[in-house]
């Protein structure tokens, strides 16, 4: 093959040292155009071996523990980054060989799991002193036309999600790309535990969607749970939308006798609904007393909350109250209380901070409910009835 050449005419004027200067400039130029190189004909160009560089990460892993809540590394650091790392580039080998594949040669589903079973397989290898489940691992969804990726490995979990847009499909090479990802799921904790993924019923335009659950935790106490739906719009260049999200936190017991759990996650079918707990102000300990479970109808095109339904709706408008007053919200406690006056007392009353550690309900015979708090301060002592359908604060008094 003849080798790649540029004939220019030089002017006679130029000189030597003009020449070089010139020759110097143009050679700095196809390097910075060029930081791969400028190869002539048809020669191949190398590509990274990605796989080599995840092995090489699964190793630098090996020297950590298992568990992030295990012993540390001599440096005291963890190696996050290295994770984030080692996730991305899964992804990247997985879309690689999906679009190295010769279209019809399997489905994408087929051709990522044989990508993902590689890097199962080194890490199988490479972290063989680790426990089974804290190896690499991945599950997938197969959600047409997209492939939702999940993968784990020690405690840590990221999901990635494939497609190909509408404005790609037209093209003669129509290439599979990332089309959405974890990082926009939850600010507050880059790295959650692994994801639970559930496919979701499509509304009549047909789009795909599933939803991601996680638990957030840490190495003591309690746990939180987020749970997130999403929707693909394969139109233009493919957006990946989050169509319900919801918070929460689950208690050491979700038995405490008084304040169980109420509802079960449920996925399949028009409807869906979402349980969890969260801390208010008339906790007695490292639990959640307040849960509540919220259905969602997704039946249509654009996703409608129903409605939220809750254990203790007894206590619901005290620790409601409460909270506003402490934020010294009027128009906020009076929606839980019934009368101003009751509102008004709440809030000049109401101490900035209220730690309960007793917390004790007692029926009275007109079918109210006098509630009695005590812990740091003067108890807090309420009568809440319920009215048109709804419980309100009656009466409250601090002693």
């Amino acid at each position: 093959m003849e080798a790649c050449k540029i004939v220019r005419p030089i002017p006679c004027s130029i000189t030597t040292r003009t020449l070089r200067s010139i020759t110097a400039a143009v050679f700095a130029f196809v390097l910075f155009a060029f930081p791969g190189g400028v190869r002539c004909g048809s020669a191949p160009t190398q590509q990274p071996d990605s796989l080599s560089d995840f092995r090489q990460r699964l190793r630098t892993l090996a020297d950590f523990s298992p568990d992030p809540c295990g012993p540390r590394d001599s440096k005291g650091e963890y190696p996050v980054r290295v994770e984030s790392l080692l996730f991305q580039q899964a992804a990247d080998i997985v879309i690689r060989d999906i679009n190295a594949t010769p279209a019809g040669v399997g489905s994408p589903r087929e051709r990522a799991a044989e990508a993902l079973k590689k890097l199962e397989q080194a890490s199988a290898e490479i972290n063989a002193p680790w426990p089974e489940e804290n190896r690499f691992h991945f599950q997938i969804v197969d959600l047409p036309p997209i492939v939702v990726l999940e993968m784990r490995l020690r405690t840590h979990g990221r999901f990635f999600v494939v497609g190909i847009p509408e404005e790609d499909s037209g093209q003669p090479n129509r290439l599979w790309k990332e089309v959405g990802s974890d990082h926009d799921f939850d600010d507050a904790d880059p790295f959650p535990n692994p994801f639970d993924l559930y496919p979701l019923h499509r509304g009549p335009s047909g789009r795909a969607r599933f939803l991601a659950k996680v638990i957030h935790s840490g190495c003591a106490g309690s746990i939180g749970v987020s749970y997130g739906a999403w929707e693909w719009d394969p139109t233009g260049s493919g957006h990946l939308e989050q169509i319900i999200n919801q918070g929460g936190s689950w208690g050491l017991d979700d038995k405490e006798p008084g304040f169980e759990q109420i509802g079960k996650l449920r996925t399949e079918g028009a409807l869906i609904t979402l349980p969890y707990c969260w801390f208010s102000p008339i906790d007695t300990w490292d639990n959640p007393s307040l849960c509540a479970v919220d259905t969602y109808d997704i039946s249509g095109d654009d996703v409608r909350f129903r409605s939220r339904a809750f254990n203790r709706p007894d206590l619901l408008p005290i620790a409601k109250a409460i909270e506003y007053a402490q934020a010294r919200d009027y128009p906020a406690v009076l929606a839980y209380c019934i009368s101003s006056q009751v509102a008004h007392k709440l809030v000049q009353d109401a101490a900035p901070f209220i730690y309960v550690d007793d917390l004790r309900v007692t029926h009275t015979k007109n079918g109210n409910e006098h509630v009695e708090l005590r812990g740091n301060g003067p108890a807090y002592r309420f009568e809440v009835e319920k009215h048109a359908g709804r419980w309100l604060v009656l009466a409250f008094s601090a002693e």
